[in-house]
Order: structure tokens, then sequence, then C-alpha cells
């Protein structure tokens, strides 16, 4: 996603996709919001801890949705809202 695109409408792009995620997605992607990135196992343990049933079903789909990217052993919040966290901090209004 955003060939050509600035960051502010890749954000756009992304912020317009989480206004269609469910309770539980929003739930996970304000997690990663608060923690950026984070082991695969511990993202999944903690998820667990917070009550999302299927943690590893719901962050391959925020995955595919382009808004987490996968590491080597880790899950982290796309680049594009990583800089966006970073200049303005964790858009909460939007993860109700």
């Amino acid at each position: 996603m955003g060939a050509g695109l600035s960051v502010d409408e890749r954000v756009d792009k992304l912020f317009s996709l989480v206004e269609s995620l469910g309770r539980v997605e929003k739930k996970v992607l304000k997690y990663f919001f608060e923690n950026i990135s984070v082991g695969e196992i511990k993202a999944v343990e903690e998820l667990r801890h917070q009550g999302v049933e299927e943690p590893e079903e719901v962050i391959a789909r925020l995955v595919d949705l382009g808004l987490l990217e996968e590491g080597v052993g880790c899950y982290n919040l796309a680049e594009p809202l990583r800089e966006y966290v970073r200049k303005r901090g964790v858009p909460r209004e939007l993860l109700v």
C-alpha cells in the first residue's frame, strides 16, 4: 500500500480501515498502538490474558489489512502508523 502516497495519505487510508474494524480487532490494534513492537509469543499471551480468544487470527487479519507488520519473531504497528504515533501520539478516539 502507498506507492507514491505521502505518509499522511497512507495514514488516512489506514485510519479509514480502522473505522470498519470490529470491537476485538480494534482492541488488538489498540494494544499495538500502545506497544508498537511485540514478540509473537508475548503478544499472543498478553492478548489472551486481555480476553481475545484467537489472537493469532486477529493479528493475521490486521497484517493482511496492512495495519500491522510481521517481523522476525515479532509483530509491529505498520510503519506509517508508527510515524503517526511518534509525531502525534496514540489516536485513542479512533480505537473506542
